[in-house]
């Protein structure tokens, strides 16, 4: 049976490659693409690869998660360039880099995803960033539990390494809970926003309400308008609304869980991550709110209340990595930009749909400098000793990530001509995967749009997710000395 199957595949894909090839046709970069993709698909599905399955399965989790997230963003590209989704021809590299911010959930385009795609093509770009802020294998993983199954330890792996979740949470209920979620939050914004957007007479309010609900609670930042929401910028239901999607996704689904258990059970189950989650997070973006405020002039005819909600909504889509803007971007003052770019570098939470360094890294590096300068030998924070392990692993995230972040900007001071604090910046955003910008993304040159791609890239992966797929363990050395540092 295998073997005329496969026969038969052979036999098809042939037919394929003869039809496209007819002196009557163009030929084009995308069918030769698709024609081989296509040959492999026919043979996956056709022919089941065991011995594909049995390398997939002797990857560590994070390579795992590395390739499944490359995955995404091949499949997406592939999509994309078909021509049901085009609305406007563009170069293969701007679907990609589309795919991969979309997947990457950062909101950078090179291209008017309004102008430039179908509503096909905007499906798919929905579609990639709703599967990138879910994470690898979330789907999945609940059909394979709807269908009574269980999660194998492979699947548990990349499903913690994509989380990651306290050892003692329950992964079955935790993946149920994250999609229940999800959909439940979606559905009440896309509400909101629907009706709004018929007030307002927006044109396909449905579909925009539903597309800027899921890109906001992705912290995607993709909108189907070119200024992003800067029509809406006085406007409190639209302004309100997608924040709060943007902050119910960045905090993560860990403070969910709790206040779910909390409300369920009738007694207080906040755990110590979500206190730490809660506290940083507000002392990030409100102390930022107040510090744009009074840094950033007001505009003409704008009243105080007015000012205070743009400065607010920036703060918060910046510090959540969403990405959205209702003022430009470029015309804030440089003050104004480094108060937001420290926004996007600490970014959101653990197990949320955001970027960034995340709260409780930077909460971990904070309570390890107050520890040595109040003179203690442990390291406390909100009433808790942090373990030394998860000190380490904040301290390995933030080198990691800044390192990441100084060679983008160098990279893109080689390339580019746009100013140095606009080059940062967007380095900052793409490896945040904020999606803010000062205007420089639609003019990288192909080298820039190929940089951004592996900031993107490495942001939605983790940087030390993605330095551990890349380096192998190292086995336990015994007879290693120990001696002490001047530091």
């Amino acid at each position: 049976m295998e073997t005329k199957t496969g026969s038969s595949s052979g036999k098809q894909a042939e037919e394929l490659s003869r039809e496209l090839n007819e002196p009557g046709r163009p030929a084009r970069g995308w069918r030769r693409v698709l024609l081989g993709v296509g040959r492999v698909a026919t043979w996956v599905v056709l022919v089941p690869p065991r011995r594909g399955m049995r390398v997939w399965t002797r990857l560590r989790a994070p390579q795992q998660l590395v390739l499944g997230f490359a995955w995404y963003v091949v499949a997406g590209w592939l999509l994309l360039c078909l021509p049901v989704s085009q609305a406007a021809r563009a170069p293969m590299l701007d679907h990609l880099f589309t795919a991969a911010s979309a997947v990457s959930t950062t909101g950078l385009t090179t291209v008017s995803v309004a102008e430039t795609y179908t509503t096909f093509g905007e499906v798919v770009v929905l579609a990639l960033f709703q599967l990138g802020g879910l994470g690898f294998m979330t789907l999945s993983s609940v059909l394979v539990l709807a269908r009574g199954g269980s999660l194998s330890a492979s699947r548990a792996g990349v499903l913690r390494a994509g989380f990651s979740v306290p050892h003692y949470f329950v992964l079955s209920r935790f993946i149920v809970h994250v999609v229940a979620y999800t959909a439940v939050v979606e559905a009440i914004g896309a509400g909101v926003l629907w009706w709004r957007f018929s007030e307002l007479g927006v044109e396909r309010p449905l579909w925009s309400a539903v597309f800027h609900s899921v890109s906001a609670f992705a912290t995607a930042g993709f909108s189907l308008h070119n200024t992003s929401l800067e029509a809406y910028a006085g406007d409190w239901v639209v302004n309100v609304t997608v924040g709060c999607l943007c902050l119910f996704g960045a905090m993560g689904f860990i403070v969910f869980q709790d206040l779910w258990y909390s409300f369920k059970f009738r007694e207080r189950m906040i755990t110590f991550t979500t206190k730490v989650i809660v506290t940083m997070t507000l002392v990030i973006m409100i102390g930022g709110a107040m510090a744009l405020f009074f840094i950033e002039p007001r505009e003409a005819g704008a009243g105080w209340h007015e000012h205070l909600l743009v400065c607010g909504f920036q703060m918060v889509s910046a510090s959540t990595t969403a990405g959205f803007n209702t003022t430009p971007i470029g015309g804030l003052s440089n003050a104004s930009l480094v108060v937001i770019m420290l926004g996007m570098m600490v970014g959101a939470s653990p197990s949320g749909t955001g970027g960034g360094m995340k709260t409780t890294t930077m909460s971990a590096l904070c309570a390890t400098v107050f520890s040595i300068l109040r003179g203690r030998e442990t390291v406390r924070w909100i009433g808790h000793e942090v373990p030394a392990v998860r000190l380490l692993q904040a301290v390995a995230a933030a080198t990691v990530y800044l390192v990441l972040l100084w060679a983008g900007v160098a990279a893109l001071s080689l390339t580019e001509e746009a100013s140095f604090l606009a080059l940062a910046f967007e380095a900052a955003s793409a490896i945040g995967t904020v999606g803010l910008s000062m205007g420089v993304t639609g003019d990288l040159s192909w080298v820039g749009k190929v940089i951004v791609i592996g900031l993107m890239f490495a942001g939605r992966c983790g940087p030390l997710t993605l330095g551990l797929a890349l380096l192998r363990p190292e086995a336990r050395e015994e007879g290693v000395r120990r001696d002490d540092l001047a530091v």
